[in-house]
């Protein structure tokens, strides 16, 4: 942006690289070792997912249903990069967060991230696999979750940028995409009390099956992302 500037040959080759490596469908955000996510500066890397705009929206829509003086637990199942928790704790600055994650490389950038961001104090992670077990002893009041939802085609058909880059494991979910939210909507029945708060991210022809998997058990609202696609639930535990 400094027109007047007269860059030096190792910075010069040093942007030809950056140049190349998109041209080769390395995501920006990998490039640039960084990602803004409402609100918060996050270190991006491989080892895990990169936050999405959508899953900010997650975020936008909890921070207008929950007090800014919510003092409570929240847990996020699947929580990669730390992206979601971290944000929550960031909005919310009376809440605790507990970010569980069963990829140890992922675990690793939520840590520096959670560091960077000044909240070791706030948000601990714990190693845990929804497939294989029950959540831990933690009382909650806020679980939260962008789970895998897509299916094999979606991912057979997906940019570059995604399928070299992404992890598939943080992508794609068995039956058609539902195995893993409907694992989150298990759990969450299961430790939620009444009052509790599930808050769900989920793929394009999943919203009907997502509230008909709460319907009796929770008080369910379906939000819709910017492209007015049913993205979101927050339900609320009867």
């Amino acid at each position: 942006m400094n027109y007047g500037e007269i860059l030096s040959d190792d910075k010069l080759d040093q942007i030809r690289e950056l140049v190349v490596s998109r041209g080769k469908r390395v995501p920006l955000q990998h490039l640039l070792k960084t990602i803004d996510f409402a609100g918060v500066s996050l270190i991006c890397d491989p080892r895990a997912l990169i936050p999405r705009q959508e899953t900010e929206q997650l975020v936008e829509i909890l921070t207008q249903t929950i007090s800014p003086s919510f003092d409570g637990n929240i847990m996020d199942l699947g929580t990669g990069s730390g992206a979601i928790i971290i944000a929550l704790c960031h909005l919310l600055p009376n809440a605790r967060g507990f970010g569980l994650e069963r990829c140890p490389k992922a675990l690793s950038l939520a840590k520096e991230n959670i560091t960077q961001c000044k909240l070791d104090g706030r948000i601990e992670l714990l190693g845990f696999d929804w497939h294989e077990g029950e959540l831990p002893n933690i009382k909650v009041d806020l679980m939260v979750s962008n789970p895998p939802y897509l299916d094999q085609h979606e991912w057979v058909s997906a940019e570059e940028e995604v399928k070299l880059h992404d992890p598939y494991d943080a992508l794609v979910s068995e039956n058609k995409g539902t195995s893993d939210f409907l694992r989150v909507i298990e759990l969450a029945s299961k430790k939620l009390k009444s009052g509790g708060i599930l808050a769900l991210e989920f793929g394009n022809n999943h919203a009907d099956i997502a509230f008909a998997a709460m319907a009796g058990e929770f008080k369910v609202k379906i939000w819709r992302d910017y492209s007015q696609r049913r993205r979101f639930s927050v339900a609320i535990k009867l």
